[in-house]
């Protein structure tokens, strides 16, 4: 084995020198602004899981979200026919820019990229993941509220790559009444649960269809097991949606978005739901030392973020987050991650632009152990200190970056009356 660079970031072993989880969350475009990511899985194909995520999206839009939608199934993508999309995609010096429908939904698919639609993708595992990736940061999501992912069947490398690298709000798991489906509704559970990602509910596609004549319900196949399995992952079953020969011909044409149906009220309850909690909620972040506890007085050399997540005044989730971002896009990183408010110790002038950009709260001046500092902010006892900006150009810096006269009181022997006491 080679020597240890303790580059954990770069490194799969999985030995005793990693000290803390590591993050895969990659960070959106700059100029992206994202409210709520939903997958839409299956454990197979052929279950009309593009279908569910082009009614879903087209429903929401109806009611006056913001939607976009992400075709990460690469080598077969369908969104795009289904909008009656044929135009490709084109790119700013800021990033790419999604192709919108007739009624405004922005889609990014593999085939609004290729010359032909006709074209195949013929890519190996590792370059379909990293297309995927870019769909989310390189392209400009501009004041979306729901993101929906089509992701392609299975528990495989895109399915892997999007549980890893977006920062999912929840999943929703499309299935029809058969058993073999069901049983593969419990690995997408499984899967979820060992991602930490949330599983919004199922919705079963194909579950019945109407006499054209009568109107009788008639059952396709003997028996549906979805309420079994959602009772045993205690899960909703979202919408039991039968076989419609309208969407079919709408899809085929690429007039989805005139097709309407009532089947989706509990899912599209369960989304605005999930938006009203994203509002109620307030996330904080604060630079740590390695040992998790101690606030870093160099907001952008930090190795790690302690993340709060506070929810009806109640303190929900504590969490090290390991930063993953360069220097000066430690703020987007953060936003990208939900991050409302920010308590550090001092921050570079640099750092402090991207901050009021991604228009987050900010305290300077914090020191000592950062679950006190959160108390205090949750008291309303911090006030941001405006001196505490780093410049490390000269001898001004607050923070204590220089071996000695740094401006805030440090003598030659090792002395500080700063703001931070890194001495």
């Amino acid at each position: 084995m080679s020597e240890c660079n303790h580059d954990c970031g770069n490194c799969s072993a999985n030995c005793g020198e990693r000290t803390a989880p590591q993050s895969f969350l990659i960070e959106p475009n700059a100029h992206s602004s994202i409210k709520k990511v939903i997958g839409i899985v299956s454990g197979k194909g052929g279950v009309g899981k593009s279908s569910v995520t082009s009614l879903l999206a087209c429903e929401m839009n109806r009611l006056g979200y913001r939607v976009g939608i992400i075709d990460a199934d690469i080598t077969g993508p369908s969104i795009p026919n289904m909008f009656n999309l044929h135009t490709r995609a084109y790119g700013t010096e800021d990033g790419i820019l999604p192709v919108q429908t007739a009624t405004g939904i922005e889609v990014m698919s593999m085939n609004l990229l290729l010359e032909r639609e006709v074209e195949s993708v013929i890519y190996r595992g590792p370059v379909i993941a990293n297309i995927v990736k870019q769909f989310y940061s390189d392209v400009i999501w501009e004041d979306i509220d729901y993101l929906f992912v089509d992701m392609p069947p299975g528990t495989g490398d895109v399915p892997l790559t999007v549980f890893q690298s977006y920062p999912l709000d929840g999943i929703i798991i499309v299935s029809t009444p058969q058993q073999l489906v069901s049983m593969i509704v419990s690995k997408a559970c499984n899967m979820a649960e060992k991602m930490n990602v949330p599983v919004l509910g199922i919705v079963e596609n194909m579950s019945y269809v109407r006499c054209p004549d009568c109107g009788k319900r008639l059952d396709l196949f003997k028996d549906s097991h979805v309420e079994d399995v959602a009772s045993e992952y205690g899960l909703s079953v979202l919408a039991k949606m039968p076989l419609m020969s309208e969407v079919m011909e709408a899809a085929d044409k690429g007039e989805i978005e005139k097709v309407e149906v009532n089947y989706l009220s509990d899912a599209v309850r369960e989304l605005e739901a999930l938006l009203e909690y994203h509002e109620e909620k307030e996330i904080i972040a604060i630079p740590v030392e390695a040992d998790g506890a101690t606030i870093n007085a160099h907001f952008g050399h930090t190795e790690y973020f302690r993340v709060y997540t506070i929810s009806n005044n109640e303190l929900a989730t504590v969490k090290l987050v390991p930063n993953s971002a360069e220097h000066h896009k430690i703020a987007t990183f953060l936003k990208s991650i939900g991050v409302d408010t920010i308590i550090a110790g001092s921050v570079g002038e640099g750092n402090l632009e991207d901050i009021e950009g991604c228009a987050m709260n900010l305290y300077r001046g914090v020191s000592g152990n950062a679950d006190a500092a959160l108390r205090a902010y949750v008291l309303g006892d911090l006030v941001d200190d405006v001196t505490c900006v780093c410049d490390h150009s000269d001898d001004s810096c607050c923070c204590g970056g220089h071996d000695s006269g740094c401006g805030c009181g440090t003598d030659d022997e090792g002395g500080c009356g700063g703001c931070c006491g890194c001495h």
